[in-house]
């Protein structure tokens, strides 16, 4: 996990950390905060969480810094009873409209790329895929928007960046749509 993903994390999960501060990489004095920071003077991570008391507590000392990520990343999840679930209602279109004389069709992925959940990320992203290429392929929309179209746009739209894995998958689909009138766009984050 990178620092990104770690701070990606945090955000989807605001609600349930609440008044909490997440401090990656910086030592912070305030009450009610998990970090992690570099100690110059034995030169490790630590890992630490600081209580309503302004107490600071070392949850873990580390040899670097993607294990600090890692530890903290466990911490959180632990303390604040963080179960990942990854969600794309397969059953529906997200949004289908003509775009530019084309036809296309909206699908929002708004699940954080995290390695404990990225096979089953990757797998519901594919099924819900699936499930779009099936409705152009089976001219679903016809009977709404007619069929005078020269191309059909899946237009995937992340809220965070997909992992590494994520986009050769991505590259994959582009792969096998290729040959056919459907397009894959994808949009990313900056």
């Amino acid at each position: 996990m990178t620092k990104q993903e770690l701070l990606n994390f945090v955000e989807a999960h605001y609600a349930e950390i609440g008044a909490f501060n997440i401090m990656p990489g910086r030592k912070f004095g305030g009450q009610f905060t998990l970090g992690y920071y570099f100690d110059e003077e034995s030169h490790i991570y630590k890992v630490y969480e600081i209580s309503e008391r302004q107490v600071m507590s070392i949850r873990e000392e580390c040899p670097d810094e993607a294990e600090a990520i890692e530890k903290l990343y466990e911490w959180i999840v632990f303390k604040f009873h963080i179960k990942n679930d990854i969600f794309f209602n397969s059953n529906s279109l997200d949004s289908i409209g003509i775009v530019d004389g084309h036809l296309e069709l909206l699908l929002v992925d708004g699940n954080a790329w995290l390695p404990d959940t990225e096979q089953d990320h990757l797998f519901k992203l594919q099924e819900k895929l699936n499930n779009y290429i099936h409705f152009i392929e089976s001219k679903q929309y016809v009977d709404s928007y007619g069929d005078d179209f020269t191309e059909k746009v899946i237009n995937l739209t992340f809220q965070y960046a997909p992992s590494d894995n994520g986009l050769a998958f991505l590259v994959q689909v582009q792969k096998v749509l290729q040959p056919t009138d459907i397009r894959l766009k994808v949009v990313v984050p900056e």
